[in-house]
């Protein structure tokens, strides 16, 4: 029963984790898709400037992404350590220990890099799509 208890927190403690871990994610997807309006708005004439100059919408749409890139991996690199090193913590409590694999941190690293590129390349398309001549005499 004893046994039983404490595996019941830890699923317990596990499903609040899940949860809080998701309303983290929500909470930054929003603050990028907010970030990547406000950059893109800011730099509308910039887009404009460089589609007359010969760039494509892919290559626009690669320069808005390629900054935020170069954010996650920092990011990545900062956090990677201090989660194994928080599981290694945690899973010390345990009578079985396994072992924490670095493919979790891969994955995980992956998977929110692709929705961080689809939410900056889906709210940066619509001003790498406009005519140039609307962005540049707007002012």
């Amino acid at each position: 029963e004893v046994l039983d208890a404490n595996y019941r927190n830890e699923l317990r403690f596990t499903k609040q984790i899940l949860l809080f871990s998701l309303i983290a994610i929500a909470i930054s997807l929003t603050g990028v898709f907010g970030l990547t309006m406000f950059e893109s708005e800011y730099r509308r004439k910039e887009i404009g400037i460089r589609k007359i100059m010969g760039s494509s919408t892919t290559q626009i749409l690669y320069m808005f992404n390629q900054r935020y890139i170069l954010i996650l991996t920092g990011c990545f690199i900062v956090a990677a350590p201090f989660g194994w090193w928080i599981g290694q913590h945690w899973l010390q409590g345990f009578a079985e220990k396994t072992p924490v694999s670095p493919w979790i941190f891969i994955l995980s690293f992956l998977l929110v890099t692709l929705i961080t590129m689809l939410t900056i390349t889906v709210q940066s398309w619509k001003n790498a799509r406009e005519n140039p001549a609307n962005s540049i005499k707007t002012e």
